[in-house]
């Protein structure tokens, strides 16, 4: 990544307790682009809990959405949670 890129992923404790519970069968990843004015991208990654419903595990904030923003996001999250889900749905 370049020096003017952003990039801020967010986990909470909860977010971080259900990632390692429900993160190793279905996680989904929601891309929301335009939110703001400033040109980052918002992705979601979510884990279906036990009544199969979304819930969001970390947030990605960033002015990029490739495999290289995505590559360091995902390893930050691994540091904490460490998971090998079944199904990854973009």
């Amino acid at each position: 990544m370049k020096a003017e890129d952003f990039l801020l992923v967010i986990m909470n404790a909860s977010q971080k307790d259900m990632l390692k519970f429900y993160g190793n069968d279905t996680i989904c990843l929601d891309f929301t682009h335009g939110i703001n004015a400033y040109g980052f991208d918002l992705a979601t990654l979510l884990v279906l809990d036990d009544k199969r419903e979304g819930f969001p595990a970390a947030f990605i904030l960033s002015n990029r959405q490739d495999s290289t923003a995505l590559k360091l996001a995902f390893a930050a999250i691994k540091e904490h949670a460490c998971i090998a889900p079944k199904v990854l749905m973009t």
